[in-house]
């Protein structure tokens, strides 16, 4: 355990115009060094560990040769494929991995080397052509209009394609799929755990619009008890005995409108979000707390059958990082799982917040350590951190750039010009002969800005350079700097998103620096 070292502060305070010396400690964190990191882990989709065993051992090896010691291997992606060879879901195995047995291969090489596997599975959303959502289109969340959450759009009108699954409905995705893909999983292979992902309403599209699917009305009444159900016909309105209205809250009352059985979806939804239980609009209360309890108990449920097939298997979910704020918007107050899952990893990634990165590395410390204090010890918090967003200002201008040429972007000829030219000065740093490369496709653009032709190319172009880029062209320091503020927060361990980026920014050296033995 380290030392915990006390510096002292003397300052001067004016107190009733007399002048008085202060002698204060505080504690100093540059004398007393982080822990190491117990855990670190790392997101892998499927087509970076390969279609081989050759292949998915050669990954194992990199994987130790940087220290990482718990893995999350995707195995059920968020438009409902599989990847491993279930013999209850065949439909669902993606075409790719039908005669290779990824999770196997997976299993095997990460047991030679000590690293422990949580198959990652993203929960509730499915595809639009998935078995579970073709099967059975009950099971979709609704939102007050009836419509899925791939009816939805993203900003510019983008389409949303992933479809929700509602984890309320009896029989339904929950207990009539996703826990039976679980359950073969841990008893068909010799897994450590299993891992959570969109462990929670949809967020990114109308958060206060699902669900209210049929079994969700109904299911909002019984649980918060709205309505006896040994006399689902009898109302009894509140009575107000104490002076103040709101204190007549125990006092027994129901709150189902007369003609609850007449109303529509729409009516029904907007009852539950904007109806008056004593003396405010405060019914979206019970509709926000349903929906925690809702996921909490399908984590805890899902925990206890796990644990009954492999009493040590552990659980593990990637969550948002604040559980108060993503309780109330998505249902995913992660405090309320604390004793049914071993390891959280909050996504700490640079999206979700603001400022610089400086200010992004103060945020994160902040944000750790808050986690830290939320878990009270009762679970590991692994740091979630990726090497895309920690990018933003080497990203931003290629991106204002593709979008001049997308016509999304307000930028004038002239400008653009300029924003070029300081692109290709940077990509120059890296690789002269992508800079010349580029520079002959912006130069046909210019000579023809309107050619389809030239367009394209320069769009190419300038995309190639964010999804290959040259060699530092994105700084690994960057990457350090954002691990190593994690560890000076004191996280139990950090865990990276993903494989993908690690390979395709350059910094799987920068991992293995990280995480060299004995790094403090």
């Amino acid at each position: 355990m380290a030392v915990r070292k006390l510096k002292i502060i003397i300052g001067v305070a004016l107190i009733g115009g007399v002048a008085l010396t202060l002698v204060l400690p505080v504690l100093n964190s540059a004398l007393s060094p982080p822990k190491d990191f117990k855990w670190r882990a790392i997101w892998v989709h499927p087509r970076d560990l390969g279609r081989t065993p050759a292949e998915v051992e050669a990954f194992f090896d990199r994987l130790q040769e940087c220290q990482i010691n718990l893995v999350f291997p995707l195995v059920k992606g968020s438009n409902g494929a599989i990847f491993w060879q279930s013999k209850q879901f065949t439909r669902a195995i993606h075409p790719d991995y039908r005669h290779f047995d990824l999770l196997r291969a997976v299993v095997r090489a990460a047991r030679q080397r000590r690293i422990k596997v949580h198959p990652w599975l993203c929960d509730f959303p499915e595809g639009q052509n998935s078995p579970a959502f073709q099967e059975h289109p009950e099971w979709a969340m609704r939102n007050p209009e009836g419509g899925i959450t791939a009816d939805e759009k993203l900003a510019g009108g983008r389409p949303y394609r992933p479809v929700w699954m509602c984890p309320v409905r009896r029989p339904g995705y929950v207990d009539q799929w996703l826990q039976p893909m679980i359950k073969e999983i841990v008893t068909d292979y010799e897994v450590d755990g299993i891992h959570h992902d969109y462990v929670r309403y949809p967020g990114d599209v109308a958060p206060d619009s699902y669900c209210f699917c049929d079994a969700c009305l109904e299911h909002y009444l019984r649980y918060n008890h709205f309505i006896y159900p040994s006399r689902p016909e009898k109302r009894l309105p509140l009575q107000l005995i104490l002076p103040r209205p709101e204190a007549n809250w125990h006092y027994d009352q129901t709150l189902v409108p007369e003609n609850w059985s007449q109303m529509s979806r729409q009516e029904k939804a907007r009852y539950l979000l904007e109806g008056k239980a004593v003396n405010r609009n405060d019914l979206d209360y019970y509709f926000y707390e349903t929906r925690c309890d809702a996921i909490a108990q399908f984590v805890r449920d899902t925990t206890r059958l796990v644990k009954e097939i492999k009493p040590r298997a552990e659980v593990s979910a990637a969550v948002f990082i604040n559980p108060m704020r993503a309780g109330r918007h998505i249902g995913q107050r992660w405090t309320d799982w604390l004793g049914a899952v071993d390891f959280l990893a909050p996504m700490n990634y640079r999206s979700h917040f603001q400022g610089s990165f400086n200010d992004y590395l103060v945020y994160l410390s902040d944000y750790t350590r808050s986690q830290l204090e939320w878990a009270h010890g009762e679970a590991v918090i692994l740091s979630g951190i990726t090497g895309h967003y920690i990018y933003r200002e080497e990203r931003s201008p290629w991106e204002e750039a593709l979008n001049y040429l997308k016509g999304e972007d307000s930028l004038t000829e002239k400008q653009f010009v300029k924003l070029m030219e300081e692109n290709l000065a940077y990509l120059g740093r890296f690789s002269p002969s992508r800079k010349k490369e580029l520079q002959q496709k912006l130069r046909a653009f210019l000579k023809n800005p309107r050619g389809k032709k030239e367009i394209d190319e320069l769009i190419q172009g300038l995309q190639a350079v964010l999804s290959s880029p040259p060699r530092d062209f994105f700084p690994p320091e960057k990457f350090l700097k954002t691990i190593e503020t994690v560890r000076q927060a004191g996280a139990d361990g950090v865990a990276i998103f993903s494989a993908g980026i690690i390979t395709r920014n350059h910094l799987w050296g920068a991992l293995e620096k990280a995480f060299a033995p004995g790094k403090k």
